[in-house]
C-alpha cells in the first residue's frame, strides 16, 4: 500500500512540474492559434498567439515536401498551439522548431538569447549578487598568444 501512495505522490509532483514547464513554454516560445493551408502559394501559413503570422513553402519542410494537397489542407493545431498534426500522415511538427528554422541565423539566436536572459531563477539572481560583490563581470583577459 506504501508503494502505491508513494507513486500517486511521485505523480502528483511531476504534473505540477510538467504544468509549470508547459506554461513557462507557453509564455516564451512561439505557440500557433491557426494553421492553414495556402494551395495556390503551396506555402503554410501559421498565425501565432502573439499577433505574428508567417507563411512558409511546404517545399521547404521535409516531412511534407511530398505530400499531396489534400492532405496539407488537413493541418490541426495541438493542444496550446505547440504543435501542427496531421492525422492521416500520422506527422506532427513543433511550431517552436518550425519558426526557428525559418528564422535561423545570428538575429534569431540574439532574440533566443534575449528571452532566455530574462528569465530569472535563485540561482541566477545568487550568481548576480556574488558578481556584485566582487566588483561586477570578470573582465576578459587576452590570451598568451594574441596581439591585443
Amino acid at each position: 500500500m506504501a508503494t502505491l501512495e508513494w507513486a500517486k505522490k511521485e505523480q502528483r509532483a511531476n504534473y505540477a512540474k510538467a504544468s509549470v514547464a508547459g506554461r513557462r513554454a507557453a509564455r516564451n516560445e512561439p505557440r500557433a492559434a491557426r494553421a492553414t493551408y495556402l494551395a495556390k502559394q503551396g506555402s503554410l501559413h501559421i498565425e501565432l498567439t502573439n499577433g505574428a503570422t508567417f507563411t512558409v513553402p511546404v517545399k521547404l519542410i521535409p516531412s511534407l515536401k511530398r505530400v499531396a494537397p489534400r492532405e496539407i489542407r488537413t493541418v490541426e493545431v495541438l493542444g496550446r498551439g505547440g504543435g501542427l498534426h496531421w492525422e492521416s500522415l500520422d506527422l506532427d511538427l513543433s511550431v517552436p522548431a518550425l519558426v526557428s528554422s525559418v528564422f535561423e541565423g545570428p538575429t534569431w539566436m540574439a532574440e533566443l538569447g534575449r528571452i532566455g536572459g530574462r528569465q530569472s531563477s535563485t540561482a541566477k539572481a545568487a550568481a548576480a549578487r556574488k558578481n556584485g560583490r566582487r566588483g561586477g563581470r570578470p573582465r576578459l583577459r587576452p590570451s598568451a598568444g594574441s596581439t591585443a
